[in-house]
């Protein structure tokens, strides 16, 4: 589709927790419309993991509080919840927590296994006030999508307690729609999508998965509506060709400056006295300056304010 033509990913900023990458050239709507979808995929339907359920060993219910220990059960869960965890399988696990002595317990002291990460170990869960304090507690660890609530049914045995659990991984999403540019064409969108992890995926990988979900899901359509499986494959490899590129300014400089001075939106004369200088790309003319425009034949104050004004939208500038 002409719309998608030609799209680059370019990645402007990238750490462990946050991505911003911008998406274009689109044609001019179409930021609105694919920005705010992978905005709403982002946030509502990626896969985390997160404690669903906990057991304080001489605890039966979370209006409980605990010898030697600051913290009553309620405060310890709203802390365990805010544990993130990374994990490459969708299985239950079972992490325990085993300390005694006067200290402050994190979740560092949770003990995994498998292929089970906290993500954010410096979170604190309680504090033991004393040199005979004791806290053992049972966590159930899932995966799963969007937000799950506590039902009561849940409650299968004394003590164990089940939690509310938020397992999207995504904390913030930034979403801007620009003006962009390709060759002489302005009247483009540009997607700049900020994406804000908690750690346990990386921003790349989120607008990935995001991406997959949004394409997985046009795909069922197209089938549902009669397209057979080889269109539908055929489209998917037509859209994989995305271009996917760390920002550079040499990039950008590399793309106008080839830009040829027959092709710019400027009046006959201009071009015609900036072909007889021998400037035939914008590229040649980063070096010069004004008083050498103003010396070429039939090139006067008004083609050099044209051509002024024009670079500078390309971020060129001529000098005195």
């Amino acid at each position: 589709m002409e719309a998608f033509k030609d799209i680059k990913v370019v990645i402007k900023e990238e750490n462990e927790n946050y991505g911003m990458f911008e998406i274009s050239p689109l044609s001019r709507g179409y930021g609105h419309t694919l920005g705010n979808a992978l905005r709403r995929i982002l946030y509502s339907s990626l896969k985390g993991t997160g404690i669903t359920s906990v057991k304080v060993k001489g605890v039966d219910h979370e209006y409980s509080t605990l010898d030697g220990v600051k913290d009553n059960v309620v405060d310890i869960i709203m802390n365990l919840k805010q544990v993130k965890f990374k994990t490459g399988v969708d299985e239950k696990f079972t992490c325990k927590i085993s300390v005694k002595g006067k200290k402050v317990v994190t979740a560092a002291d949770i003990e995994v296994s498998g292929d089970l990460e906290v993500v954010n170990k410096d979170v604190v869960l309680a504090t033991l006030t004393d040199a005979g304090s004791k806290l053992e507690m049972e966590l159930t660890v899932e995966s799963g999508v969007g937000y799950r609530d506590v039902k009561n049914a849940e409650r299968k045995e004394v003590g164990l307690i089940p939690l509310d659990c938020d397992f999207t991984p995504i904390e913030k999403i930034s979403l801007s729609v620009e003006q962009a540019r390709k060759g002489q064409e302005t009247d483009l969108d540009a997607v700049l999508l900020g994406v804000t992890t908690d750690g346990s995926i990386t921003p790349k990988d989120a607008l990935i998965e995001s991406s997959k979900i949004l394409q997985e899901f046009s795909g069922k359509v197209m089938v549902a509506m009669g397209m057979s499986q080889k269109e539908v494959v055929e489209l998917e490899e037509e859209a994989n060709k995305v271009e996917v590129v760390a920002e550079t300014a040499a990039e950008d400089s590399d793309e106008i400056g080839s830009w040829k001075v027959e092709d710019l939106p400027i009046s006959k004369r201009s071009k015609t006295g900036l072909l007889a200088g021998g400037f035939k790309t914008i590229s040649d003319l980063r070096n010069t300056t004004a008083t050498e425009l103003l010396n070429l034949p039939g090139f006067g104050n008004k083609s050099l304010n044209e051509v002024i004004e024009l670079l500078n939208q390309y971020g060129v500038n001529i000098k005195n």
